[in-house]
């Protein structure tokens, strides 16, 4: 009340009453809330010492800590000495307990010389720094650096940086439990439990601890790639109930669909009281690791077996709290509940005989290592700071005498200062973004020197950084030895079988890089992934097929009429998406089946009049491929002549249309792309063909007996509806002749294994193999023709 500004009472009146019922309910069990103990301790002069306490850094000690050594060394003066690592000149910088006085430290010059700093730009170049101080740094044995990290979240990079080099290096606090792969399977299946949908299913099925259980269970394997395809194909909201699509295609993910619901059969129902929860999660760790060989002098291994440990543990623990202390539950909570208690538990790594050690910022001050290397040595992490809470704002907690940002300050300040000792050697290591490139400040600590000093360093911090391209790579054992940087892209090799057979729509994917080619249709890679939230151009494309394939053969294919041929198209359409995304496809979807839904009403205008103009169409989604002997619906491929050999051209032809009155024959592929490029556009550039597939359908379509010529074109769904409708590909005889003997000269590359060098710059739309092309990637060699 006496704070000026202070507005809470009412608040803090209302939790006051909150913390009184919370003590009540603890008594009336016989129970002591550990702080309240304390408060109660001094409160009635109990706290004593029975031996000497001697305090070592102990430099930041809280309220109830101070007022119990007050009470202890009015009884025992002698009883408590506190030892500070301090010259005696700094006395006036410690209060009477031995801790730092805030505002002295404020206002303290810290004489942090300029060699000592370095900058680097992200917490990859961070890491990287590191490792070029350790190259530095051949006096020193491992065991005597030790690596602070002020920001932990780059210490990932730095420990996988110092892998590379064969540094050996040891984190000492240790991996978190609720980072092990034990709790993030509990987590998946709290997920997954609570909320039934498809990404949660994802992650529990891929994490690798269920796919050991899975295996052991019975379960085919196989099923991830089956998950991909089905997510592709479907685009699923949630898992549960009915499987969309082909039965055969989803048995296995049915198979382990019913075998996790009976792992989690006891983990199902409403709310129930937390310790009714505990033996069923007991339960779940012991079916899924209950069986599995632990070897402990394997890492991985024994993390996980400590991490399951820990969570027994702590099962243990909850399950003696007396049920008026344990709230009722899902079961999706109960297990988050057990992983809250546990996730501030640490693991800690092996002892490593000779490791560089790695710790935090504030284990740094305790440490003896003659080599220090900090990194992160900005604002925020030195110092850290508050600037925002809820409850309790920073003149509240200096009101209080809890930890404000002028204790933090004076706390890092010290910190640095122990750091800074002739001693022994320390490196600062700025950093100027974060990992998602947002700007970062350097620590307001290398501010506090004397005006020359500080203009100096604005200067040179807030100046562009200086290029690091020069730098030699670093090889294992920090010798900076390598030239380049090692990146090579994979050279084709000889294939063992030549191809024998093309689809049409292949010659284009050659012509755009050839090495690219190899990777997808020679090789067949190809990437799968789940996290589309909505249909790529493919699947749109491929879901307007499907239901103008159906219009083919439905009643209405020679209708006049635009509002039948515009209701046909809306039929087929809504029954093919609840056939192949159920009854409630996502928002994103839902959106994309109405754009569609207006290109085909578009499209029905231009088919009315098509059919008035007695255009029939003959064939549609018609399949060529040299399985035509075993499935009687596919046509025989058709056939390039290169070289006295033939090369087989398989494909698939959207439509071939006939005119009643004329004869003439028109083949046609549907084209959904928004743009609505006209084949012209899409064929060839700079009159040069960069595409072969409507003059390669000429081919195809002599396996139906169609030799005379024939129209090729598109018919365009593009965005802009008034664009609807069919666009003809303009190409003479001679031009037609040129593409034959390009698509020749394509065949004899690829008989020739001529893939070599990839194409710069990358194609359109070929991220798909980016990452073996290593698209983008600095120091990756440059290409040179072969030969």
């Amino acid at each position: 009340r006496n704070l000026e500004g202070f507005t809470e009472t009412q608040r803090w009146q209302t939790l006051t009453a909150l913390q009184q019922k919370y003590l009540s309910t603890l008594d009336g069990l016989k129970l002591w809330d550990r702080q309240t103990a304390r408060r109660f301790a001094i409160q009635h002069d109990e706290c004593e010492l029975r031996k000497p306490l001697v305090l070592i850094g102990a430099v930041d000690l809280n309220q109830a800590m101070r007022m119990m050594l007050d009470q202890v060394a009015k009884k025992a003066p002698e009883a408590v000495t506190a030892l500070i690592y301090a010259p005696a000149e700094w006395r006036k910088r410690f209060d009477s307990h031995g801790c730092l006085a805030p505002d002295v430290w404020q206002e303290a010059e810290l004489s942090i010389p300029d060699e000592i700093v370095v900058e680097a730009d992200d917490p990859a170049d961070q890491a990287d720094t590191v490792a070029r101080q350790l190259a530095d740094a051949a006096e020193f044995r491992p065991e005597d650096i030790t690596v602070g990290l002020p920001d932990e979240r780059i210490l990932p990079m730095v420990m996988r940086q110092l892998d590379e080099c064969e540094v050996p290096n040891r984190y000492g606090p240790g991996r978190s439990v609720g980072s092990t792969s034990v709790c993030r399977l509990l987590s998946n299946l709290a997920e997954w439990i609570e909320t039934n949908r498809y990404p949660e299913f994802a992650a529990v099925v891929r994490h690798p601890d269920m796919e050991q259980w899975l295996l052991r269970d019975g379960v085919r394997p196989g099923w991830l790639e089956a998950l991909d395809d089905y997510y592709n194909s479907h685009l699923p909201t949630a898992i549960g109930g009915d499987w969309l699509g082909d039965a055969a295609r989803t048995d296995g993910l049915r198979d382990v669909e019913s075998h996790i619901k009976r792992l989690l059969k006891g983990l199902r129902g409403g709310p129930r009281p937390l310790s009714e929860w505990l033996p069923s999660i007991g339960k779940l760790l012991l079916k899924i690791y209950g069986e599995r060989d632990f070897d402990l002098e394997n890492e991985a291994d024994r993390v996980r077996w400590m991490a399951i440990q820990c969570v027994q543990k702590s099962l243990q623990h909850l399950v003696r709290l007396p049920s008026e202390l344990t709230p009722n539950v899902s079961a999706s909570e109960a297990i988050e509940f057990v992983l809250d208690q546990v996730s501030g538990e640490r693991i800690a790594p092996k002892n490593a005989e000779a490791a560089v050690e790695l710790v935090g910022w504030l284990e740094l001050s305790l440490d003896d290592a003659p080599r220090l290397i900090v990194t992160s040595f900005n604002e925020g992490f030195v110092p850290s700071s508050m600037n925002a809470d809820l409850f309790l704002p920073g003149a509240l907690r200096t009101a209080l005498g809890l930890e404000d940002n002028a204790r933090r300050y004076a706390r890092d300040a010290y910190a640095l200062s122990t750091l800074l000792s002739p001693w022994r050697e320390t490196t600062l290591i700025v950093g100027r973004r974060t990992e998602d490139d947002d700007p970062l400040a350097p620590s307001r600590l290398l501010f506090a020197a004397d005006p020359d000093v500080l203009a100096r360093r604005a200067l040179r911090f807030f100046s562009p950084l200086e290029s690091k391209l020069d730098r030699r790579p670093l090889a294992g054992g920090l010798r900076a030895t390598r030239r380049d940087l090692g990146f090579d892209v994979p050279r084709p090799q000889d294939t063992e079988e030549p191809l024998e057979h093309l689809r049409v729509t292949a010659f284009a994917a050659y012509l755009a890089c050839p090495y690219r080619f190899y990777l997808s249709q020679v090789l067949g890679f190809r990437s799968a992934s789940d996290d589309a939230t909505e249909l790529d151009g493919a699947a749109f494309g491929s879901l307007a097929h499907t239901v103008l394939e159906e219009f083919a053969s439905s009643d209405e294919r020679e209708s006049t009429d635009a509002d039948r041929i515009r209701l046909c198209f809306e039929h087929l359409l809504a029954r093919q998406v609840a056939r192949q995304f159920g009854e409630h496809p996502g928002p994103a979807i839902r959106i994309q089946v109405q754009q569609l839904r207006l290109r085909l009403a578009a499209l029905a205008e231009w088919q009315a009049e098509r059919a008035v103009q007695g255009w029939r169409i003959e064939h549609a989604e018609l399949a060529f491929s040299r399985k035509s002997d075993e499935r009687p619906e596919i046509r025989r491929p058709g056939e390039l002549l290169v070289d006295g050999r033939i090369m087989y051209l398989t494909g698939r032809i959207d439509r071939i249309d006939v005119n009643v009155n004329t004869g003439q024959r028109q083949i046609l592929d549907y084209k959904t792309s928004d743009s609505g490029l006209k084949p012209q556009q899409t064929h060839r550039h700079k009159h040069e063909w960069v595409d072969l597939q409507l003059p390669l359908y000429r081919h195809l379509a002599r396996s139906l007996g169609i030799d005379e010529p024939v129209g090729l074109g598109y018919v365009l769904l593009p965005k802009n509806s008034a664009n609807v409708g069919l666009a003809l590909a303009e190409w003479s005889a001679e031009e037609l002749a040129e593409a034959d003997r390009m698509a020749q000269q394509v065949v004899r590359q690829i008989r020739a294994g001529e893939f070599w060098p990839p194409k710069e710059p990358p194609p359109k739309f070929s991220e798909e193999l980016a990452f073996i092309c290593m698209d983008g990637v600095f120091g990756r060699k440059r290409f040179e023709p072969v030969g």
